[in-house]
């Protein structure tokens, strides 16, 4: 007696929204396969070939063949997503979208799953799972045991959370450069050096930021004002895919020196500011490059003077431009 197919493969089948594709009953298609380097765990265009071979029991990936199976996997914060598109004739014939929380290897045997029913949906259906026995195969002889409830299949476990790696608390170092409006005179530059922590799509991180010295003129007289900026940045930040989102928090202290006096004098003068700022981060592995912009506001304006003459105040905001380059500690 032949068995029925696993309730996950009918629930795959009738949720599909390929089967307008399925009325021609081609046999052969042909498969274009996407996935970001930095997915640990993902299968790879081979691997995805194999798990839908084993299952058809047959190759059915031809190079031009009219229908054309795309598969395409991305991360969005702890779900991990694999879209399944079938264009033919230069047609789109529908796509099916599956998330999950789990691993990426799951997820993979669920495409494959995917792209099995959108190449032959009977064959898909009734051929047995990979590594089951040929009925052509006597089945080896062995002790009755009890039986045992199966195991979900991937299709199934795809609504059942799971613990990710995205879950795990990481380690990372980062530092770079930034360009300064409004943080001393002029426009300044300075470099930051920091570490944080991230878990999923939340991270923190602590920085030591520091500005250039620049020179500001007394008018009318040959004093100046040399001016830099050491401080402390808290940045806690939310991520989206790419973009980052962080709220600013600055503490430190402007370091000025007088110039063109007859005693020159070093001034300190307190400093702290709150704003926002935006990243855009690009990874390769565990390094990532990120551009970003930030503005901030200062709690309190300060006055700066040489020899009893105004030389400088503090502007209530300033910008910074910078680009940062990170390194995750850890697999």
């Amino acid at each position: 007696m032949k068995a029925k197919p696993p309730f996950s493969v009918l629930l795959a089948a009738g949720v599909l929204s390929l089967t307008s594709a399925a009325e021609a009953e081609p046999e052969v298609a042909e498969l274009g396969y996407e996935r970001p380097a930095d997915l640990d765990g993902c299968p790879d265009e081979a691997a995805l070939r194999l798990a839908v071979i084993e299952r058809l029991r047959r190759d059915p990936f031809v190079r031009g063949a009219q229908r054309k199976i795309q598969v395409r996997i991305t991360r969005s914060g702890p779900r991990l997503i694999a879209v399944v598109s079938v264009d033919e004739a230069g047609q789109s014939r529908g796509q099916r979208r599956i998330e999950t929380r789990a691993s990426c290897a799951e997820l993979g045997s669920a495409a494959a799953l995917a792209v099995s029913i959108a190449v032959d949906p009977a064959g898909s259906l009734s051929a047995p799972d990979p590594g089951e026995p040929s009925p052509k195969e006597p089945p080896p002889a062995v002790t009755p045991k009890p039986r045992r409830a199966p195991e979900p299949r991937a299709a199934e476990k795809l609504v059942l959370p799971s613990p990710t790696r995205d879950a795990e608390l990481r380690t990372f170092l980062q530092g770079g450069v930034r360009g300064w409006a409004g943080a001393v005179p002029r426009i300044g530059a300075g470099p930051s050096l920091g570490f944080g922590f991230r878990r999923g799509a939340w991270s923190i991180a602590l920085d030591a930021l520091g500005v250039l010295p620049e020179t500001q003129t007394v008018a009318g007289t040959p004093r100046s004002i040399s001016v830099g900026l050491l401080a402390a940045q808290l940045s806690p930040c939310l991520h989206a895919s790419h973009v980052r989102g962080c709220a600013l928090l600055t503490s430190g202290a402007l370091f000025a020196e007088g110039r063109g006096v007859a005693e020159p004098r070093s001034q300190r003068a307190w400093y702290a500011s709150a704003g926002v700022g935006i990243g855009y981060s690009m990874t390769l592995g565990n390094v990532s490059l990120t551009p970003l912009v930030e503005a901030q506001l200062r709690l309190e304006t300060a006055q700066l003077s040489i020899a009893d003459q105004l030389a400088w105040t503090t502007p209530r905001a300033l910008v910074a431009l910078g680009i940062e380059v990170g390194y995750r500690l850890g697999p």
